[in-house]
């Protein structure tokens, strides 16, 4: 979930309602190929492979595994869509997302195909910065692609950060600053194929208090009216601003006379001069055929007698928290809203779309199901598996897909010109009474789509546990620090050195905190289950060039718990409870799939619905990699490689992922030859694999040691990780250069690879050691 404000959507009013409890609609046939006759495109569109569009779309934490054993999975109650991509591609189930995983890290990975410390944002989706003074200011994950660092504080503190909210890095470790990771867009658009984004992170307006300024410029129009307007919230400049965006190729019509800015990316590789951009559902609603009453394409409506934009159910899309004013509905759109603007974008000449849909794991507004969570009593309440609300949310998701297929079909984009990608940036955790748990939803037997199931108050939240509270009996009670509470990551004040006596102190303190799980029945269980200091949050890839930026140390507590500052230590927060950013095999394996021009058609590559981590392991007692044995390793860095791969294109910078052989038809035989690499560099490189994993578990106890008196165990496993980090960071980065080389059709030595490969597996046996 990108934000926690309550949002004002708007669901299609397509549910199927028996007795009470919303039903799945039937499946619908997966469209048959289609000739290619497809509309125009912007002038000069040069993909290759014969692919002419592209339609990229993640959802926010929906789920191909099932969270209960007995109740279907996200993706089973979608057939439309499951069919199609199993259909015509792969889907791909043993994904994983980096750390933390969240919604700006994971989608900010998936769009570059970076991990977090090189993009800049591994924290997600806020973090803390510095301030000279020691204190730290909150700020936004969620910001412009260009923008500085966006201080959320009520008053910024003087002197605050403001480096790059995406600060690049070349290199691992982290180096250099003041330069901004390349742009998503750019190959599309210098290859002369302009790029549609609907609620995708940071590569449209994000916010009101720093983007709008970035984008159009201090004395701008755009900002004055922004200025002008009394509202707190700022909602009107969010409807016309922020959530849309169209980055124009040179020439392309669609920008010209359309407020189209300069598209300033000055420190991109290359260069990119001479490209614009329109911002805002204000400007590029126009573009899309608003102001034309009752626009249609194929018999499918765009605009209505008003001349806006209509989501697939023919409602005006609105902007959230305005009434009937036209314009961005908010970041957490449904699937009617985003599938019908994607499809006004390649029917507008836009051959290359971006979109996100938020999950279905929530009360919708506007879904006339009632809850069977007796806590989901307003919109944007949790709900958990098998719900009724959550069966009706999927079913109108699924019916929105089966028109959207429909929809492009009529138009000639179908999988014999076009390459789809769509994935999932997170697979939160269900808190709450579960199969396998001493609390069970009502009837234990449930499945969601005959029987509802039932979860009384209490039954569904996620465990709120207040760390000051929690620490205050300990020495650590008038240590001064700030947490970012996805994660959770801790801030001393003062910015402390590994070593120092309160950090090591504070550590050893938080690693003790227990509490009663009510959902499992453990009782004094450990709250945090691994800790990672510096050394070991760069090897997580969360250590960025901007130290201003980077926490103490880093808590993975259980997935239930949600750290907070105030109330009873520990309590069930009925709001939320789909829990994520932590090291657990119910939160890091998602998966993703491509559909379409140059994939592979094999169904699905690893674990089915049936199969997967929480529904036999609740309580996430298993490691990643040992959850992960079926099925082809994929990190989420993988899919903008293969994305590249399978429309001829490439980036101006060495990639942290690979193309999936197995998604491509025509894979390189050179990177059909280096697989074997590939697998051993994403077990040293991962944020989730065997490396990372061991060296976690070794610091994690690490942390936990010793006293003031004696911290010989820390220093010793300290020293040990900083050299093994080191090594790591060396043979990953050649590795990466093979990988790279492979794609490209090149064939490394047999000398390169044997060593290559011998080092890595070392430095697998080294810390499997020291994790022993």
């Amino acid at each position: 979930m990108r934000q926690k404000r309550a949002l004002a959507v708007v669901v299609t009013t397509a549910f199927l309602v028996a007795g009470g409890i919303a039903t799945m609609s039937p499946a619908v046939a997966s469209p048959a190929l289609a000739p290619a006759t497809v509309p125009a495109a912007a002038s000069g569109c040069q993909l290759g492979n014969g692919v002419q569009h592209v339609i990229t779309l993640v959802f926010d934490n929906v789920h191909f595994t099932r969270d209960n054993p007995n109740v279907p999975s996200d993706l089973e109650q979608m057939p439309n869509l499951l069919s199609f991509l199993k259909k015509y591609g792969t889907v791909f189930s043993n994904v994983h997302t980096p750390l933390i995983a969240h919604t700006a890290d994971d989608s900010l990975s998936i769009y570059t195909g970076l991990y977090g410390d090189r993009h800049g944002q591994p924290l997600t989706n806020s973090y803390k910065t510095y301030n000279p003074n020691g204190t730290t200011d909150p700020a936004t994950s969620f910001a412009y692609w260009t923008s500085p660092v966006v201080d959320t504080a009520g008053t910024p503190a003087s002197g605050h950060d403001s480096s790059p909210t995406m600060t690049y890095s070349a290199t691992v470790p982290a180096t250099g600053h003041g330069t901004t990771t390349p742009a998503p867009w750019v190959p599309f658009t210098r290859a002369g194929c302009s790029v549609g984004d609907f609620s995708t992170a940071n590569m449209v307006l994000e916010n009101t208090r720093q983007d709008i300024s970035t984008v159009f410029g201090p004395n701008s129009p755009e900002v004055a009216q922004l200025n002008a307007d009394s509202d707190p919230f700022k909602d009107t400049e969010v409807a016309d601003y922020i959530g849309v965006a169209v980055h124009c190729a040179q020439g392309d019509s669609l920008c010209a006379g359309a407020h189209g800015v300069t598209d300033a990316l000055p420190t991109e590789p290359g260069g990119y001069n001479g490209y614009q951009a329109v911002f805002g559902a204000k400007y590029v609603a126009p573009i899309l055929g608003a102001g034309t009453p009752n626009l249609s394409h194929n018999g499918y409506a765009v605009t209505n007698s008003f001349g806006n934009l209509v989501d697939e159910s023919g409602k005006q899309i609105n902007g959230q928290f305005v009434g009937s004013h036209p314009g961005f509905p908010g970041f957490s759109p449904t699937a009617t809203q985003s599938l019908a603007y994607i499809a006004d974008m390649q029917e507008a000449g836009i051959p290359v779309t971006y979109g996100y849909i938020s999950d279905i794991h929530e009360k919708k507004a506007g879904n006339p199901t009632v809850c069977t969570t007796a806590t989901a009593t307003s919109s944007g309440k949790a709900v958990g598996p098998g719900d009724a609300c959550s069966v009706s949310n999927a079913a109108a998701y699924d019916q929105a897909f089966a028109q959207f297929f429909a929809r492009l079909q009529a138009d000639g984009i179908t999988p014999a010109n076009t390459v789809f990608q769509i994935s999932a940036e997170e697979n939160d955790q269900f808190s709450g009474a579960n199969t396998g748990l001493a609390q069970t939803p009502t009837p234990s037997t449930c499945d969601g789509v005959s029987v509802a199931c039932q979860y009384a108050a209490g039954q569904v939240g996620e465990l709120q546990a207040n760390i000051k509270g929690l620490l205050s009996t300990t020495a650590s009670a008038g240590t001064p620090f700030d947490i970012e509470p996805q994660g959770a990551s801790i801030y001393v004040h003062g910015q402390p050195g590994a070593d120092d006596p309160a950090t090591r102190q504070l550590e050893r303190d938080t690693a003790a905190m227990t509490a009663d799980n009510v959902f499992s029945g453990a009782q004094n269980e450990h709250i945090v289950k691994y800790q990672a200091d510096a050394v070991e949050q760069r090897v997580l890839h969360m250590q960025t060039n901007d130290p201003l930026r980077t926490p103490t140390f880093t808590m993975f507590p259980m997935p239930d718990y949600f750290f907070a500052t105030s109330g009873a230590n520990v309590s069930v927060n009925s709001s939320f409870a789909w829990n994520h950013g932590y090291y657990s095999p119910n939160i890091d394996v998602t998966w993703a799939a491509f559909a379409g021009k140059g994939v592979v058609a094999a169904g699905v590559d690893g674990p089915q619905p049936a199969e997967g981590n929480e529904a036999s392991d609740p309580t996430s007692t298993r490691t990643v990699p040992q959850a992960s044995l079926k099925g082809t390793w994929v990190e989420e860095t993988d899919l903008r490689p293969t994305l590249l791969s399978l429309t001829g294109l490439s980036d101006d910078y060495l990639s942290d992922g690979s193309p999936i052989v197995p998604a491509l038809a025509s894979a390189p035989g050179a990177l059909v030859g280096v697989d074997g690499l590939r697998v051993l560099y994403q077990q040293i490189n991962s944020s989730v694999g065997a490396f990372a994993t061991d060296t976690l578990i070794a610091e994690s106890r690490a942390l936990a040691s010793g006293s003031a008196m004696d911290d010989s165990q820390y220093a010793q496993t300290a020293a040990t990780l900083a050299d093994l980090a080191d090594h790591r960071d060396r043979v990953a980065a050649q590795m990466k250069q093979v990988l790279a080389a492979a794609a490209a059709g090149a064939m490394p030595s047999h000398g390169t690879l044997t060593s290559l490969s011998a080092q890595a597996t070392a430095l697998l046996r080294q810390a499997a050691t020291l994790a022993g």
